[in-house]
């Protein structure tokens, strides 16, 4: 496939974080081609963090095969939840080569992305609802399941990641790191 076969569309919240990747489409031909194209990638920057799960709900199966996902999270799991979609792609806002492989994966709707967490496709459904911050009765509602078999995915979660709550998965997703220790209580025995 030749670059000039290949255009991108960029969905951004903000044009300056649309600037953010130009340079690296432009140099390789694919931001402004000089004749229509075949093959068009569809780009979506998850700038701010989360942005991109709502716009991936209001797309179409198809579109959503030739999405490539450019976000700044570096958690597996949220990276997973963002692949649960059924995209082309999902990718480091940093890795130009990886940026420039997803576009032109994404454009023939082919999928690159490898699994990362070890979580189901159901728990990554769940982990994508608490994220956009739904108790469990809505998720329940949303999924059309049960809030006993949601409140069993959660546990599920929580147990392979290693994490206490839905509020510490939550801010381990939104902050990037793997795991937050917690501060066990020092042992206090009073025995002499």
């Amino acid at each position: 496939m030749g670059s000039r076969q290949v255009g991108v569309e960029i969905d951004a919240a903000h044009a300056t974080f649309e600037r953010l990747i130009e340079p690296v489409l432009d140099a390789a031909g694919l931001l402004r081609p000089p004749e229509p194209v075949r093959y068009l990638a569809h780009i979506i920057l998850d700038y701010p963090l989360t942005r991109a799960i709502p716009r991936l709900e209001q797309c179409n199966s198809v579109v959503r095969a030739r999405t490539l996902v450019m976000t700044q999270a570096t958690h597996p799991v949220y990276q997973d939840c963002l692949a649960s979609y059924h995209v082309a792609g999902v990718v480091s806002s940093t890795d130009e080569p990886a940026i420039l492989s997803g576009v032109y994966a994404a454009a023939s709707a082919q999928k690159t992305y490898q699994w990362k967490s070890g979580l189901t496709y159901m728990e990554l459904r769940v982990t994508r609802l608490l994220l956009q911050g739904l108790d469990t009765r809505s998720t329940a509602e949303r999924l059309s399941i049960s809030t006993k078999t949601v409140n069993a995915h959660v546990s599920n979660i929580l147990g392979k990641l290693g994490y206490e709550s839905r509020a510490q998965l939550i801010a381990c997703l939104l902050g990037g790191v793997e795991r937050v220790e917690v501060d066990e209580q020092p042992d206090v025995s009073t025995d002499s």
